[in-house]
């Protein structure tokens, strides 16, 4: 049975999740920064009879995360999630790929998860020409344009850079006036943190502007005993990741109502 979940679920619900820590970073970090009574967001949980999760559902007004561990009831989420009129579902590609016959949005996007795991080749971070600015609340419209100049990102605005960096954080590097590199972190939680918006400016590729900025933010996470994830679909990006010491430990899908 699928009931709305309130605090006295949380030590099962953190206990589910982080068998699977990276996978949930999203779905842990809200739970942690806003808890059970949110006015935005729903947490929903499938239980048995032994009163055993099987299924957690994260919903934020058109839009759910959904994770399963194992077994759940394919139907009974599956109907859950057409009668919410959702516009976009995602989560773990294994176990949203066991729904998606079943609910009325079609896949989007299947991207790679990746999880810092070898240490050892994680460069230290050190001081040289290539000096890294904060993201801050002041230079937030020049991130904003280089998102608009960079291909293979979506544009974005000044209030979603805002949302992410109250829940993480992101060095820069800038050139001519204009911020040319970043990388960013957000749904930072006690264990984890997710990278994101990894990209240099083309005019200003190859000069390690974006590998200095991502292995500075690394270099703090673990010193914070946190463990850096991102997602990504990009070879060349990948190949990047994987010198540093970035493992792939599984998929991420994103299902849309329109397309």
């Amino acid at each position: 049975m699928i009931q709305r979940l309130n605090n006295t679920y949380h030590k099962k619900v953190i206990e589910y999740l982080y068998r699977e820590k990276e996978v949930n970073i999203f779905l842990i970090s809200d739970i942690e920064r806003y808890g059970y009574d949110s006015y935005f967001f729903s947490i929903y949980g499938g239980i048995n009879k032994k009163g055993e999760i099987e299924g957690l559902l994260l919903k934020c007004f058109e839009f759910i995360i959904f994770y399963a561990y194992d077994e759940f009831d394919v139907d009974e989420f599956a109907s859950f999630i057409n009668e919410s009129d959702c516009e976009e579902v995602c989560g773990k590609s294994e176990v949203l790929e066991k729904l998606e016959k079943k609910i009325d949005l079609k896949r989007f996007r299947k991207v790679n998860i990746f999880k810092l795991s070898k240490l050892s080749q994680l460069p230290i971070y050190k001081e040289d020409n290539i000096k890294l600015k904060k993201i801050r609340f002041g230079n937030l419209n020049k991130i904003v344009r280089l998102y608009e100049e960079i291909d293979e990102f979506e544009n974005t605005t000044v209030d979603n850079i805002k949302a992410s960096l109250k829940t993480g954080r992101g060095y820069c590097v800038e050139r001519d006036g204009k911020v040319v590199s970043m990388a960013k972190t957000t749904s930072e939680n006690k264990t984890n943190a997710m990278i994101i918006g990894v990209g240099t400016h083309p005019k200003y590729r190859n000069r390690s502007y974006a590998s200095k900025c991502l292995i500075k933010i690394c270099n703090e996470l673990i010193q914070e005993r946190k463990i850096p994830c991102l997602f990504c679909d990009n070879e060349k990006a990948s190949e990047i990741y994987e010198k540093v010491g970035f493992e792939k430990i599984g998929y991420w899908s994103i299902y849309k109502k329109y397309l």
